[in-house]
């Protein structure tokens, strides 16, 4: 996730509470790119070897690069992809996000789907789900999540947990300082 400060902070979540492990502060507003982001996680995944990881990450993370990268890893993830994002239904048949046909309440796991018609090719699996309407609140656009986790069940659960990430991220981290007290 990025902040205006163009960080990449990498955080825990235990609890249901997201712990920061790693902040680096970028001399540069905006995104990250995936090799900054892959050299990064390079020096956060080692202290995790012997737990399963699973690397969740906004829009600004859809990089079919990171994602081959993190492959490589072994480590698992689910990343955003923007809507305008191809894949490739058929044989050479690319068509954009956005227009397979998502409405609120629906969802569909494409699994091994070419990603990306520039760039990239790597066949991967995208968990495609709108939440439907709750008491009158329709979600503005659905969501389309890369991954190499092999159920929609697994991938919506897992991105689900980024919100956690989201809200220690806005709470700052005044907050847990606060909570532990003064350095001594």
């Amino acid at each position: 996730m990025q902040r205006g400060l163009g960080g990449s902070p990498h955080e825990r979540l235990h609890q249901d509470r997201a712990l920061p492990i790693y902040l680096t502060l970028m001399p540069k507003l905006g995104s990250s790119n995936s090799k900054e982001q892959s050299s990064h996680l390079s020096t956060i995944i080692p202290l995790f070897k012997d737990y399963k990881i699973c690397r969740l990450g906004d829009r600004d993370f859809c990089s079919v690069k990171l994602a081959k990268w993190l492959s490589g890893k072994s480590v698992y993830f689910c990343l955003r992809l923007k809507k305008n994002e191809f894949i490739e239904v058929k044989n050479k048949i690319w068509i954009e996000l956005s227009e397979l046909g998502l409405v609120p309440g629906t969802s569909v796991f494409l699994q091994g789907v070419k990603i990306t018609k520039t760039k990239g090719f790597s066949p991967f699996n995208v968990a495609c789900k709108w939440k439907r309407s709750i008491s009158g609140f329709i979600s503005k656009e659905g969501w389309f999540i890369m991954t190499n986790l092999n159920s929609l069940d697994l991938a919506i659960a897992a991105y689900k947990k980024r919100f956690g990430i989201e809200e220690a991220m806005q709470r700052g981290l005044g907050e847990a300082a606060r909570s532990w007290g003064s350095p001594p």
